[in-house]
């Protein structure tokens, strides 16, 4: 028997894992479920080649079983990727989002790298090396909603913020605990742009600012016309997104990175479907108020 139908049969024979206290359904072959693709494949193949009790030295809180059932998870329903309750990793999890649902193959190899070796390489051959106050949190991250026991997220994570900075970590370059609902993982948008050229290797065409909104007349026209030429991330004022009425002050800046599914027009109403907190969500917003919730759009062309 040869190895795809080794793998192949292994994997069939996972129909149902249990992950993180909950059952995930891995394979069905029926016509209602969808197939794993090649990246998966060799995702999963690559991670069922490890030792998935061997604990890690550079990661000392790191539980082994927590560890590899989250990677699994995540390269099953990328979908599901979230940026935990309380903390400021949401551009962190916006980008992981999307390079686990078109490139799981490599986000696996560098997340076991980091585990391993304490270090990875990214698609632009940049080394990332965690600081040893990173290291040494990572697994013990509390009052995080089911990040509790998603410790691959709290590695990856704090290794992405450790490892690129712009100017809204000046003052805080340092991690030290509570860090990740702080100045310190926080992300601009050169700086989010940039994380995606080199973790993903992606060719990025960028309009907007952190203070301004694009400058585009037609914003509706312009995010479909993106939309046709390639994958698209918006960074946008989420409580703009999300109106409420205690909200007495909304400062004009952006908060949050999504990732755009589809834009529709109603009648005088825009549909909007995007991920967002590891779940797709669809709002009917005003033509002003899709104006004004949206700084940047970010349009991912090819590798």
């Amino acid at each position: 028997m040869n190895r795809f139908h080794q793998i192949r049969l292994h994997i069939i024979s996972l129909h149902l894992l249990l992950v993180a206290g909950e059952t995930v359904c891995v394979a069905q072959v029926n016509s209602n479920s969808a197939t794993l693709n090649p990246p998966q494949l060799r995702a999963l193949e690559l991670l069922n080649q490890m030792d998935t009790t061997s604990t890690s030295r550079f990661w000392p809180h790191i539980k082994p079983s927590l560890f590899f059932s989250n990677i699994r998870n995540n390269i099953l329903k990328p979908g599901k990727i979230n940026q935990g309750q309380n903390t400021n990793f949401c551009s962190y999890a916006a980008l992981t989002h999307l390079l686990i649902r078109y490139q799981p193959d490599t986000y696996t190899e560098m997340i076991l790298s980091l585990y391993f070796t304490g270090k990875a390489k990214l698609y632009s051959k940049r080394t990332i090396k965690p600081s040893e106050r990173v290291r040494n949190s990572a697994g013990s991250l509390s009052h995080k909603g089911e990040m509790n026991i998603h410790h691959a997220d709290q590695l990856w994570f704090l290794a992405m913020a450790d490892s690129f900075k712009g100017y809204l970590n000046f003052f805080n370059r340092k991690y030290k605990i509570g860090d990740e609902n702080t100045f310190w993982a926080a992300t601009n948008y050169s700086k989010f742009n940039k994380m995606l050229r080199e973790f993903g290797g992606y060719r990025v065409h960028s309009i907007g600012s952190d203070l301004l909104r694009p400058w585009k007349k037609d914003i509706h026209g312009y995010l479909v016309s993106q939309l046709d030429t390639g994958l698209v991330m918006i960074y946008i004022n989420n409580k703009l997104m999300y109106p409420h009425s205690f909200n007495l002050l909304n400062l004009p800046v952006p908060t949050h990175f999504v990732v755009l599914y589809e834009l529709n027009k109603i009648d005088n109403m825009y549909e909007i479907k995007y991920w967002d907190y590891g779940l797709k969500t669809e709002l009917l917003l005003t033509k002003k108020r899709l104006k004004k919730t949206i700084y940047g759009v970010s349009t991912i062309t090819s590798r």
